[in-house]
């Protein structure tokens, strides 16, 4: 972990927007005097039920928990964005606070459905379809909707290592809910080392926290 964690120190020593100060950001000790800070120093990007996110520079993003629901995903997003078998599928995480009132994560471009094509080479539709059909799989499931996915397509999917077959081990092995996956805003465009990537931007409704702060 410690030598993960070296990896992003240059993420943490970047500048913050002259206005907004990090330090005093931390400083403050209520929901209500960060959001008051954030909405007067950042710009506003997204609003959930749960969280609020907030454009820190080109480079990184704010994530305010509004509850406890927000406090579980920002939980799961602390620890998912330092595991190196997610780091080529997840926006990363870097600073946070210790009781996951907020955290810092890679700032990703808005993506569109001929963009998602171009960098993964699948269609978004064929995508969908396939992640719906494993996640019925992966939860023994009968799927009603029956989708017809192209074997052929599938076939490639399952050998695309660097983000098919990666998002398929994803719901499998850390318990992923498909319905957020099926959503073009649940990914984002990064600047990778190889070039662009997909990224998942938001994955802190995992199914268990969806069982214990969503399904009562």
């Amino acid at each position: 972990m410690k030598k993960l964690l070296n990896i992003y120190e240059e993420f943490l020593d970047e500048d913050y927007p002259i206005e907004f100060d990090m330090e005093h950001f931390k400083s403050l000790t209520s929901f209500n005097k960060r959001i008051k800070y954030c909405e007067a120093k950042l710009d506003r990007i997204s609003s959930g039920s749960s969280r609020i996110v907030y454009q820190i520079d080109d480079e990184k993003v704010l994530k305010l928990a509004k509850n406890t629901k927000g406090l579980a995903q920002n939980e799961v997003e602390i620890e998912y964005g330092q595991y190196h078998d997610l780091s080529y599928i997840v926006a990363r995480t870097f600073d946070h606070h210790p009781k996951d009132l907020w955290l810092e994560m890679e700032l990703a471009e808005k993506v569109s459905k001929g963009r998602f094509e171009s960098i993964t080479g699948f269609k978004w539709n064929d995508y969908c379809l396939a992640v719906s059909k494993h996640g019925y799989n992966v939860d023994n499931r009968i799927n009603k909707y029956n989708p017809d996915v192209d074997p052929e397509v599938q076939e490639r999917m399952w050998d695309d290592q660097d983000f098919c077959y990666e998002i398929f081990n994803f719901i499998g092995n850390y318990g992923l809910p498909v319905g957020d996956l099926l959503r073009l805003s649940t990914y984002g465009v990064v600047k990778r080392d190889h070039g662009e990537s997909i990224v998942i931007i938001d994955y802190g409704l995992t199914q268990e926290v969806n069982t214990n702060y969503y399904s009562r």
